[in-house]
C-alpha cells in the first residue's frame, strides 16, 4: 500500500502483513490512485515477528492510547534513525529510502509513528522540513503557525474561515524557486479532518504568542531560525539537522517571518489576510 505524505511516496510492505488496525491507519492518510508506481517511493519493511519486551509493563496493556508513542525513543545510530518502544522497534535508511518494523500490529499508531519519523528524516533531503505547527489556507496561499503548547495552534485552526491543512504536523516543501506549504495527514486535537491534498505557496511563517490585543512583529532572518528551530521535527542525525537548517535559514530570509500576539476574542483573519496578499 502506498501513501502520499507531503507530495513524498511512502509504500508499506509486503501488504499481506498489514492488520486491519493498520489498514485503517493507512486509510486516514492520503493514497496514491491504485495501480501508480513511485519509483523513488520510500519502502518501510513490515517484519512478521513482534518486538522484543523492554521490561516495562502497563497495568491494563489493552487502554494504551496512541498518547503512548510519545514515549518512543528516536535516536541516531550507523547513520541510520532507530525508533525503541516495546510496541515497536524500527530503523530507518534515509538516504537509501527504506526501512524495517517490527511491531505490535493490534494497533495502528506503531505505523504510524514510523511513518512520521520517515517523513521528518526525508524531507531535508529532498529541501524541505517537517514543522510541529499548524498550517491554514488564507486566499490563495499557505501560512505556517507555530509556537510552544499551548499557544493556540489547534484553536487558531479550529477558528478558521479557510482549509486547514493540519493542527499538528505540516511540511514546507520546494516549489521551483520558492516553497509551498502542504499537510501531511498527521493531526492533533482537531482529529483527521478532511484536508485540500494539494500544495499551497508558502506566504508567511507566523509565531503564536498570547497577548490581550492583536500584534504582529517581523522578525529578522537570525532570530526567525531560532524561533523556528523547537518547532523543527528532524530525528537526532546530525547529517539530517545540516540540510535541516540550510533550508530554515534559506526559508527564514526568502518568506516572511512574523510573531503574532493575539487572542481568541480578537481574530487575526482580517490581519492575516492582509499579510498574505
Amino acid at each position: 500500500m502506498i501513501v502520499a505524505l507531503a507530495g513524498l511516496s511512502f509504500e508499506v510492505v509486503p501488504e499481506g502483513r498489514l492488520s486491519p488496525a493498520e489498514r485503517r491507519a493507512l486509510q486516514a492518510l492520503p493514497s496514491v490512485a491504485a495501480g501508480a508506481r513511485d519509483d523513488r517511493a520510500f519502502v518501510l519493511e513490515l517484519a512478521t515477528e513482534q518486538p522484543a519486551p523492554s521490561g516495562d509493563t502497563d497495568a491494563d496493556e489493552d487502554a494504551v492510547s496512541p498518547s503512548d508513542a510519545a514515549s518512543a525513543v528516536v535516536r541516531w545510530s550507523r547513520d541510520r534513525v532507530r525508533i525503541d518502544h516495546r510496541r515497536l522497534r524500527a530503523t530507518i535508511d534515509p538516504f537509501a529510502g527504506r526501512g524495517a518494523l517490527s511491531r505490535d500490529a493490534s494497533v495502528g499508531w506503531p505505523l504510524e509513528v514510523t511513518l512520521r519519523v520517515a517523513l521528518a528524516a526525508r524531507l531535508p533531503l529532498e529541501g524541505g522540513v517537517a514543522l510541529h505547527a499548524a498550517g491554514i489556507v488564507v486566499g490563495e496561499g499557505g501560512l505556517v503557525f507555530f509556537g510552544p503548547s499551548g499557544a493556540g495552534k489547534s484553536t487558531l485552526a479550529a477558528s478558521s474561515p479557510g482549509p486547514v491543512l493540519s493542527d499538528e504536523m505540516v511540511a514546507v516543501t520546494r516549489l521551483g524557486a520558492a516553497y509551498a506549504l502542504a499537510g501531511t495527514g498527521f493531526w492533533g486535537t482537531l482529529g483527521a479532518s478532511p484536508a485540500p491534498s494539494a500544495s499551497f505557496p508558502l506566504r508567511a511563517l507566523v509565531e503564536l504568542d498570547k497577548a490581550p490585543a492583536l500584534r504582529m512583529e517581523r522578525l529578522d532572518p537570525r532570530t526567525a531560525v531560532r524561533r523556528l528551530i523547537p518547532s523543527t521535527l528532524v530525528p537526532p542525525g546530525p547529517p539530517l539537522w545540516s540540510a535541516a537548517l540550510a533550508v530554515l535559514g534559506r526559508m527564514a530570509h526568502d518568506v516572511p517571518v512574523v510573531r503574532m500576539g493575539w487572542s481568541p476574542a480578537e481574530p487575526p483573519w482580517e490581519a492575516l489576510a492582509n499579510l498574505n496578499a
